[in-house]
């Protein structure tokens, strides 16, 4: 792989790495916008068989996921502190914005009832999941199973670490969404920066237990990428546009989750109590707007852009 397209893989992964680390929004919506969704799909199912290309083509997505997912998970737990608005707004304009790109897939194709109904099922379970984590966001507490874990609580995040796993491959879905919902969410990043911290200020105490948490979440997420992307893959070659219609309906949902979920319900409470934590609810929301309408252009742009530039392609291989 060229250097060029290696770091262009790169900050595709990036960029999927600082979606998953928002709550309502997924690597697997963004890795389509960025164009490496098929790329990443098919790496993934031919792993196995054609390992050492298809190795070469997860690596710069995968690092890119690392780099930009840690310390973005870092800077948004702190952001969400005071400019949550601000921060879901500008991510939602760049979904919206991806949208003439995403409906490319099924272009000129007959709109059938069962498509209709696909559509519909996904984009209220997708919406769903973000009004049940504003509900059971904060009754679930699992903190205490991660301060002092039992044998079997490792287990246990195999399984949840599959679950996050389907973040990154189905579009529309987000897996902190689900990580909120099921109450993983919180004690999760809690253990990634205690882990972080450790390693900083060399205290060791804790790291076997912090390692062996994280590492039993990550092998969950390495079994779900293989097997979700495979049943990804035989979806697109099998029931390619039903199966768009239901990632359009993903999509659709997790925009609207991203102003209904645990978080930023959490948020509006303080607006609704007369208080703020960074600025007033009013300057927010005119930040919001504006950032939901550069979002907006930012994608779109790209979008038209990278169009424009494969036309070309097409035209002088013709």
């Amino acid at each position: 792989m060229k250097v060029k397209n290696w770091l262009k893989t790169f900050f595709a992964g990036a960029a999927m790495g600082v979606a998953s680390a928002i709550p309502g929004v997924s690597g697997g919506t963004i890795a389509v916008i960025v164009g490496v969704y098929r790329k990443l799909i098919d790496a993934i199912n031919n792993i196995f068989k054609k390992f050492v290309p298809s190795f070469l083509t997860l690596l710069p997505i995968g690092l890119g996921v690392i780099a930009a997912m840690i310390p973005c998970i870092i800077i948004f737990d702190a952001a969400f502190e005071g400019f949550v608005f601000g921060i879901i707004s500008l991510f939602a304009g760049m979904i919206i914005g991806s949208f003439k790109d995403i409906l490319k897939e099924v272009k000129g194709v007959p709109v059938k009832k069962s498509y209709t109904v696909v559509l519909i099922i996904t984009t209220l379970v997708a919406a769903g999941l973000g009004a049940i984590s504003a509900f059971t966001g904060d009754s679930i507490n699992l903190e205490s199973h991660f301060i002092n874990p039992e044998p079997w609580f490792y287990l246990v995040l195999i399984p949840v670490g599959i679950i996050a796993a389907i973040s990154l491959i189905v579009p529309g879905i987000s897996g902190s969404m689900i990580l909120l919902v099921l109450g993983f969410y919180t004690p999760l990043i809690s253990t990634a920066k205690e882990l972080m911290s450790n390693i900083v200020n060399g205290i060791f105490t804790n790291f076997w237990q912090y390692l062996g948490l994280l590492g039993c979440f990550a092998i969950g997420i390495i079994v779900g990428f293989i097997t979700v992307a495979k049943f990804m893959s035989f979806l697109l070659k099998k029931y390619h546009d039903i199966t768009f219609y239901g990632i359009i309906g993903f999509i659709i949902g997790s925009t609207i989750a991203l102003f209904c979920n645990y978080e930023i319900v959490d948020y509006y409470k303080i607006w609704a109590s007369g208080s703020y934590v960074f600025m007033p609810m009013w300057l927010e929301i005119i930040l919001g707007i504006i950032l939901l309408i550069g979002g907006f252009f930012i994608t779109y742009f790209i979008g038209k852009y990278a169009a424009k530039k494969e036309n070309k392609i097409i035209e002088n291989k013709d």
